[in-house]
């Protein structure tokens, strides 16, 4: 059976000059240089995207290497003439002296052994042995660690070409010996402009169809960056075509690529809420053979060229579209935001991530536009199950806390847990804090059996009759901690500018004779009172300022009651649990069961 006389165009438009070396330019002016230079490394690694010009590159180095009359480029630099012998050959592909090697199926100890004899032998025909060894990041480790010393120091006149798509799998001992470039993908426009190239070369000979530059545009972008794949898709669509020109709609078929009014029209649904119309271009579209994948592929590349444009209108030369297309897509998101476009397309990627391992693709691409499609009030509902969910966690760990035997003394995060929850505060000055409601009713008489000079809080009904109660309130409106920690205080009226209160708990006097809420407790008194100088802190039950202990105070029921009430909340609050719940949660303690 004889070999078809036709070649594949990727193989007939090798590039065959450092010049031809279509969108990498940095690596053939370099390697042109450091021939011009004579400074050729023993080893070189070329990394980069499939389709990029790799392996032609590494030929096209050990063209201009052997080659026996250098020429000069536009540019200056020198260049293979593609005349002499050596370039004949090496284009033939009959050259000895250039040993191509595949890691993927060579990569055993063994085969790199094999090539280890043979190096130490000089070339047969021209200046250079060159080894190109495509895929070698498929080498196994102990391939590698066989070549390491033979790829240090090479014999002389020998060169080795490493050519990768995945170098972070390459060992850091290889890379350290190699100088490496890296291949970049090629742009649209550079890969359109050689396809066009093409096309007239072809219809010069007869037999090629001409192509629409839309068509041209589309396959280049199908291409993703790589000449390889823009030029095999341009043979098959070539060899199917029945016409004598071929169009974008042609190619959108071949291809199952959505065109741009498709994408444009499906986006419209779903910036103007139009779910109705978005449900029927879908079922469209998979009426006519489309599946959720590609559906939800080439609508995330529009989505993505929105969020740019919007973002930086200018940024066109990124996206490298059609003037007029770039127009149309900063009008039509010209209403939307950043941040609206910016979830669109992390809504879609998610949806293509899942789509993968989906039994109903189909439901979840159209669940997913829909969501979209219902704009502000998707995203306002998603904020506030984000904001459950955060409360849900403070929760948890507010009962995990609670669970913790020895976590009375202390509150979430290690803080010190609160003595007091803070009090209702004075209608001018209201707060959102829990608020303490005391169950001792404002008409409860006051005893008859305190001294004259002793005035206790619980009995406080108005400020206009008890100046107490406005000294609460002025603590309170400077701090709830000072004023929670008076709850239970009872006082002297004002003499000779003092102010003595006397409390029942060692905690709260402590607290209270601490410099600044003492400075808070004489700001106040001397904002009610006037001519207040000190203001002094005791127990109750112990000597007062004239060195007279003061009597015990006896209460009544009711009073006895709400003290014991008052004692329970405060024992409550003083529980890391609670104070977190009340804290995340607001709220106040109306009642304590046991």
């Amino acid at each position: 059976m004889t070999a078809p006389a036709r070649q594949n165009l990727y193989r007939k438009y090798r590039p065959q000059r450092f010049s031809e070396l279509s969108g990498q330019e940095h690596i053939s002016r370099t390697i042109q240089s450091a021939v011009a230079s004579d400074r050729i490394s023993h080893a070189y690694m070329f990394s980069g995207p499939r389709g990029t010009g790799k392996t032609s590159a590494a030929r096209l180095l050990a063209k201009i290497l052997n080659c026996t009359d250098l020429q000069k480029d536009a540019r200056g630099l020198p260049d293979c003439c593609r005349v002499c012998h050596n370039c004949r050959r090496i284009e033939e592909m009959n050259f000895m002296d250039i040993i191509e090697i595949d890691a993927a199926s060579n990569n055993s100890v063994e085969d790199i052994r094999q090539m280890r004899e043979k190096v130490k032998y000089r070339p047969a025909e021209g200046k250079y042995k060159i080894y190109i060894i495509d895929e070698v990041h498929m080498l196994s480790g102990s391939a590698f660690n066989a070549f390491l010393k033979t790829l240090e120091e090479p014999p002389p006149n020998v060169l080795f070409v490493l050519a990768t798509t995945d170098p972070q799998k390459v060992p850091a001992t290889i890379i350290s010996r190699c100088q490496c470039f890296d291949f970049h993908s090629v742009s649209r426009r550079t890969i359109q402009a050689r396809l066009e190239e093409i096309v007239k070369l072809e219809n010069a000979d007869g037999g090629f169809p001409a192509f629409e530059p839309e068509a041209l545009s589309m396959i280049a972008e199908c291409a993703e960056g790589g000449f390889r794949d823009a030029l095999s898709l341009l043979d098959q669509i070539s060899a199917s075509a029945s016409t004598e020109l071929i169009t974008l709609d042609q190619v959108l078929e071949m291809t199952r690529r959505l065109s741009y009014s498709t994408l444009k029209t499906i986006a419209g649904a779903i910036f103007a809420h139009d779910l109705a119309a978005l449900v029927k271009q879908l079922n469209d579209l998979y009426f006519r053979g489309y599946e959720p994948q590609t559906i939800g592929r080439d609508l995330l590349e529009y989505l993505r060229r929105c969020m740019i444009l919007r973002i930086d209108p200018e940024a066109n030369q990124v996206l490298d579209l059609p003037a007029e297309q770039a127009a149309e897509l900063r009008n039509q998101i010209g209403q939307l935001s950043a941040r609206y476009l910016i979830g669109a397309v992390t809504r879609v990627e998610r949806a293509l991530m899942t789509i993968r391992s989906s039994l109903q693709a189909r439901v979840l691409l159209e669940s997913e536009l829909i969501r979209l499609g219902l704009g502000d009030e998707i995203f306002a509902s998603e904020a506030l199950e984000k904001r459950v969910e955060q409360l849900e966690q403070k929760l948890a760990a507010v009962k995990r806390l609670a669970g913790q035997p020895g976590a009375t003394g202390m509150a979430r995060g290690g803080r010190p847990a609160p003595a007091m929850a803070p009090v209702t505060q004075p209608t001018s000055a209201p707060s959102a804090r829990p608020t303490l409601v005391s169950s001792q009713s404002p008409s409860t008489p006051r005893p008859t059996h305190l001294p004259d000079n002793v005035v206790p809080m619980t009995t406080v009904t108005s400020k206009n009759t008890d100046p107490f109660a406005e000294f609460r309130n002025a603590v309170g409106s400077r701090s709830n901690v000072c004023q929670a920690l008076l709850v239970n205080a009872r006082f002297k009226k004002p003499e000779n500018g003092i102010l003595e209160i006397l409390l029942e708990q060692t905690f709260a006097a402590g607290k209270l004779k601490e410099e600044k809420n003492h400075a808070i407790l004489l700001e106040a008194a001397k904002a009610v009172y006037g001519n207040i100088d000190t203001v002094r802190i005791g127990m109750a039950g112990a000597q007062g300022s004239s060195g007279e202990e003061t009597p015990p105070v006896r209460l009544s029921h009711v009073e006895q009651i709400a003290k014991i009430d008052e004692q329970a909340r405060q024992k409550m609050l003083q529980k890391p649990s609670v104070a977190d719940a009340l804290e995340v949660f607001g709220g106040e303690i109306i009642s304590i069961d046991d």
